[in-house]
């Protein structure tokens, strides 16, 4: 018989801690998505326990035969009355998780998904990989920007986890507790069944449910979101989501925090499920210890035989005494209730209802406004995007480094903005600005003003000057000059006054009136032009004053009428040369007198006086010359700058929401119709890495290195090396023949290709791909040797980059030519690369952001007949990245010439590698754990995913299975008489010596090592007797052994996965032998996928994971070999940790 009442035994263990404590009774509750907590009253022999010591203590609370119970942290210690004997005490039990509510936050978290949110705060509480999992289900986008403000960390993961619709649970045993998190059914694990017992007052053979019942009640049957985008403005973002019930009850609102409506439905069909949730609830009793929330229950022998189903457990309250520790006589009497055992509480959900958590955690509100400070990158004054938006730190802000990557975009408010009018003033970097939140939402910021301090004081001092108005601007960058408009109201001063630091330009489409009450005063330092395009009036009133100090030009095309009042006096210094092409006529109306040396002649009513010393008329003589006319005509003025005055290109629309259908919504299709015309093509480009070649099936990669004191023994080596086959890749030729393809060329497999397709009438989207050889590669040619150590080159990076847009623009024109009616309205690219190529799909990246300026906008001019009217190659607006795809980027410019001496550096001249935040939709960059070549640095990205693995397991390129005979140490040298054997030569003895510090990080491979020597003559030998000829003897530790390159095919699922997350377009891997990875790496997919997808914090591989990838998949890629043409370019670096250099 189970006799609840009497057998109930209820234990406490504490981990570490020794006690003779016994739990006289507790009380519990234990809910879905939330945390614990257990309250115990204990006793003990002991009254001075030491409180302190049992604080924070990892204890287990067993109540059930069978070992069940609860797992939780001391949270609460206090000591009660003590007696003869005992000593009561109360204990607090809780998960580690509400120690989340003792830390109150402010941070910002960017571009990060809710999950990888969540892992983070957990194991900064010390919550680590083991003791907490996601069970997802469904992808979790990035939030490009989530703020925990003046909330717990507790009330902040929880929140996030409503906002998502995920829910958590815990799995509890006696050696700790999992938080378990999941976002469907299948996550709750199932009990065994319980039988219904009506509670009779008999005792029952098992624990059993007593009390049963169910209750209906009504809840929203739709639920509708609408959000605004402020990037398509005229589009209705607009979801619903809505169930069979009955009445129509609708849950509205706005804003739906989403601009992609694929995400509005996801969030209202999340929403309309937990508002149902509990639509049907079922309550009951019972004396079954084994209940647990989190977990199904599957009821069996209930009368009603639909209520025979597996119900999801809720909440429990669990309740339990056992008077008998006090070794007492106790009696038990039903009619004073309770009073010893074990019963529990519950309530429960229909298995097959989607269970989602209340909102019971609301996002904090910023009703007011605050201030912060504006960032940039280092060196830069103003830094902004296509909007207009800046970045700002908050004072609160602890996390942020004042750089461009301590806050989203902020939006920054204007006094008009209209299309392509308006005002602009965007605050520069080090001002403090006023930031207001839209609905008070701390993660939709904007700026509403900027604010003068200490510091940043205002143009003129103040009160002094307080009539002023004043608009002033610096120069950037450095701030010597300004600019100024200045408005001055003191009374009998009142001025405006402008100061343009440079130039001045106006556009004046109609008239320009201008009155000066008083005086205007002019001066130009250099030179004044005006060009008057038809008639000039000029009226002055008093006198005329000119003064031209060099010389004056006059240029008239038709005739000079001059009217003059009073006199004219003309004075010329040397000469007067008046000339007429047909006649000059000199009138006066009563005299007319021409003089000159002395002698005169004037005529006037009494006729013609000619006085001089001699007069002649027809006997000799000769006419006097002038010096001749020689006008220099005006030059034309400068045109002012008609775009830096503002120029409208097209009429704006006079409201530009007013054909949004708000009134209902519209069919998905319609809406991106009534957005714009056209297809928005996607272009995948596939940068191979340095001697990678998709044609030639093979790779290889080498780069020179500087390598100290062993030039002379390369070719020593090199001979050895040959005769042993320690090529590093097996017998395998050492070009791009040798090898497998690699991920990036797998890919562009992948990527779907419409290039010869024709669409169909109704076809928005379209895709091809294009695929880039590997750096020093060429399609069925022979490899250069230069490009591949150098990266220069006819085959180098920039001529790869170079290149691009050429083969982009054939496949267009292959497009169009099957598609000759299709318009392009919008372009979205999609970049991938592995080594060098990553560093070319870096470059190109950043030359396709210059907009119409770069080399792809040269190749496809912006008027291409298949481009839609008004395409423009204006990044985000035209044109986008969508996805940038990268296998552990190695730039590896190696340029002597212009002193870069190792490809091991930062130095790459040339190239622009810096994915900048906010420029492209999504970087994802997996980084190789295990490389640490010499001559293999890494450029790091802002989204790097270290993974295990050397170089090209990350980015494919080794075969399947490979022999590597290989010299793991740096080769020994040593000069010995020629009838010394090797193996006691001092080369041979050191590098004895030496094998274990060599071999120390070698061990996790479970490598086979052996000392190897070999001997060259030396070439002096002719010389000297048999005893005093010499030799020099090489010792080094070489290994043999098979690997396998199947790694490789484990990252290109991961990464494949990452891009169909962006919604970039490839098809399903195909069933193929050679791309389907070996079973025994399954476990290891999972986890690592899990972490490039966000849905874990660490890969979490353990320590037989860890040893398969080792002796199995793992290549040694730093080895001593000497290459066929480079002497040592794999070699290790010194300290064995690669470099790396920072995102710039």
């Amino acid at each position: 018989m189970f006799a609840a009442a009497n057998t109930a035994h209820f234990t406490l263990s504490l981990e570490g801690q020794a006690h003779d404590l016994q739990v006289l009774a507790f009380q519990g509750r234990e809910a879905l998505s939330t945390p614990y907590a257990f309250d115990l009253e204990l006793v003990s022999e002991h009254p001075d326990l030491d409180l302190e010591s049992l604080l924070h203590t990892p204890a287990f609370l067993a109540f059930s035969h069978a070992g069940g119970g609860v797992h939780g942290l001391v949270r609460r210690i206090a000591q009660g009355e003590s007696g003869k004997r005992l000593t009561r005490y109360r204990m607090t039990l809780v998960p580690q998780l509400a120690y989340l509510a003792y830390r109150i936050n402010q941070r910002i978290f960017q571009h990060r998904s809710v999950p990888q949110i969540v892992a983070q705060v957990l194991e900064e509480h010390g919550i680590l990989a083991g003791a907490y999992r996601f069970q997802l289900s469904a992808s979790y986008p990035e939030r490009l920007y989530c703020t925990q403000y003046d909330e717990s960390d507790l009330h902040f993961v929880q929140r996030l986890c409503e906002e998502e619709g995920i829910h958590y649970h815990f799995e509890h045993s006696a050696a700790g507790h999992v938080l378990v998190f999941g976002d469907d059914q299948t996550v709750f694990p199932r009990r065994a069944p319980v039988a219904y017992q009506q509670d009779s007052g008999l005792v029952a053979d098992q624990p059993v449910i007593k009390r049963f019942g169910v209750r209906l009640e009504t809840r929203t049957s739709r639920v509708t979101r609408r959000d605004y985008d402020f990037e398509k403005p005229r589009l209705l973002l607009e979801s619903e989501a809505r169930s069979d019930a009955q009445p129509d009850l609708e849950d509205y609102d706005y804003p739906g925090r989403f601009v992609d409506r694929g995400r509005g439905k996801h969030l209202a069909k999340r929403a309309l499920e937990r508002h149902r949730a509990d639509y049907q609830l079922a309550e009951g009793d019972s004396d079954q210890p084994t209940l647990s929330s989190g977990h199904f229950l599957a009821l069996s022998a209930h009368p009603r035989a639909a209520w025979n189903q597996l119900w999801l457990l809720d909440e429990v309250l669990h309740e339990g005494k056992q008077p008998q520790v006090l070794e007492e006589s106790t009696h038990q009497d039903q009619a004073e209730g309770f009073t010893q055992g074990y019963r529990n509480h519950f309530s429960a959900l229909p298995w097959d209802v989607p269970y989602r958590p209340p909102l019971n955690h609301p996002k904090p509100r910023i009703l007011g406004s605050q201030s912060a400070v504006v960032t940039g990158p280092p060196g830069e004054e103003i830094h902004c995007d296509e909007y207009g938006r800046v970045k700002v730190q908050f004072f609160w802000d602890r996390h942020g480094q004042a750089d461009d990557r301590t806050s989203c975009w902020l939006r920054v408010s204007s006094s008009w903005a209209g299309d392509r009018y308006g005002g602009i003033a965007i605050p520069r970097v080090g001002m403090e600005v006023l930031v207001s939140f839209l609905e008070g939402d701390p993660d939709q910021p904007l700026i509403s003003g900027c604010l003068y301090h200490k510091e940043h004081v205002v143009p003129y001092a103040l009160p002094a000057h307080k009539t002023r108005s004043v608009f002033k601007t610096l120069s950037s960058p450095g701030g010597a000059g300004y600019n100024e408009l200045r408005i001055e109201d003191r009374q009998g001063q009142e001025q405006v006054y402008l100061h343009a630091q440079r130039d001045w330009d106006e556009n004046i489409e109609h008239d320009q009136k201008v009155r000066i009450g008083h005086e205007r005063h002019d001066t130009v330092e250099a030179n004044s032009y005006t060009e008057l395009k038809a008639e000039e009036h000029r009226t002055t009133q008093a006198d005329r004053r000119v003064e031209v100090r060099a010389d004056d030009h006059l240029g008239i095309g038709g005739g000079q009428h001059v009217r003059i009042g009073n006199g004219k006096f003309v004075e010329a210094g040397q000469e007067i040369h008046l000339n007429s092409g047909i006649k000059v006529v000199l009138e006066a109306g009563s005299a007319l007198t021409l003089k000159g040396g002395g002698s005169w002649i004037k005529l006037d009513a009494s006729g013609i006086c000619i006085n001089g010393a001699t007069v002649k008329m027809n006997s000799g003589g000769a006419q006097g010359r002038g010096t001749g006319i020689r006008i220099l005509g005006p030059l034309l003025p400068g045109a002012a700058a008609v775009s830096q005055a503002g120029d409208v290109l097209s009429k704006p629309l006079s409201n530009a929401l007013a054909s949004v259908p708000f009134s209902s919504p519209v069919a998905e299709e319609e809406e991106e119709e009534l957005e714009e015309g056209g297809i928005t093509l996607r272009i995948g480009v596939f940068f191979d890495g340095t001697g990678n070649n998709r044609s030639n099936s093979e790779s290889v990669a080498g780069c020179h290195a500087k390598d100290v004191n062993l030039q002379d023994a390369a070719e020593d080596i090199r001979r050895f090396c040959a005769a042993y086959g320690y090529d590093g890749l097996g017998r395998s030729p050492n070009n791009s023949y040798g090898n497998d393809v690699t991920n990036v060329a797998r890919l562009y497999d992948l990527y779907v290709d419409q290039s010869y397709e024709e669409l169909g009438p109704a076809a928005r989207q379209a895709s091809f791909a294009v695929y880039m050889e590997g750096i020093g590669t060429s399609s069925g040619g022979d490899d250069s040797l230069y490009s591949q150590v150098t990266g220069l080159g006819e085959t180098g990076v920039l001529v790869r980059v170079e290149q691009a847009p050429d083969a982009i623009q054939e496949r267009v024109a292959r497009f169009v030519e099957k598609n000759p009616d299709v318009l392009i309205r919008r372009i979205e690219f999609d970049l991938f690369g592995f080594s060098r190529g990553a560093a070319a799909a870096r470059h190109f990246a950043n030359d396709l952001l210059k907009g119409p300026g770069s080399l792809l906008a040269a190749a496809l001019p912006a008027d291409s007949p298949m481009l839609a009217p008004g395409f423009a190659w204006q990044p985000k607006v035209d044109f986008g990245i969508a996805f940038v795809g990268l296998f552990d980027t190695v730039a590896g410019i190696f340029d002597p010439l212009h002193g870069d001496l190792t490809p091991a550096n930062a130095l790459n001249p040339g190239l622009n590698l810096r994915l900048a935040p906010g420029d492209i939709g999504k970087v994802v960059q997996f980084v190789a754990r295990d490389e640490h070549r010499y001559n293999f640095a890494l450029i790091k990205t802002d989204n790097d995913i270290v993974l295990p693995g050397a170089h090209s397991d990350i980015g494919g390129g080794y075969l399947p299975q490979a022999r590597e005979r290989l010299l793991l140490s740096k080769p020994r040298l040593s000069t010995e008489k020629s009838y010394i054997s090797n193996e006691r030569s001092k080369a041979y003895l050191d590098t004895l010596r030496a094998l274990d510090a060599d071999l120390l990080p070698l061990q996790r491979y479970g490598l086979e090592l052996e000392i190897v020597s070999w001997a060259v003559n030396s070439e002096n030998n002719y010389r000297k007797a048999w005893h005093q000829e010499e030799k020099r003897v090489y010792a080094a530790v070489r290994s043999d052994r098979q690997v396998a390159g199947g790694l490789s095919l484990v990252y290109l699922r991961a990464m494949r996965e990452a891009a169909v997350k962006a919604k970039v377009p490839f098809k399903d891997i195909p069933p193929s032998p050679h791309l389907a990875f070996p079973v025994e790496l399954e476990s290891i997919f999972q986890k690592l996928q899990a972490l490039v997808l966000g849905e874990s914090a660490t890969p979490a591989l353990s320590e037989a994971e860890e040893s398969l990838l080792y002796r199995h998949y793992i290549h040694l890629s730093a080895h001593w070999n000497a290459s066929l043409s480079i002497a040592f370019a794999n070699r290790p670096t010194d300290s064995g940790v690669r470099e790396e250099y920072p995102n710039e």
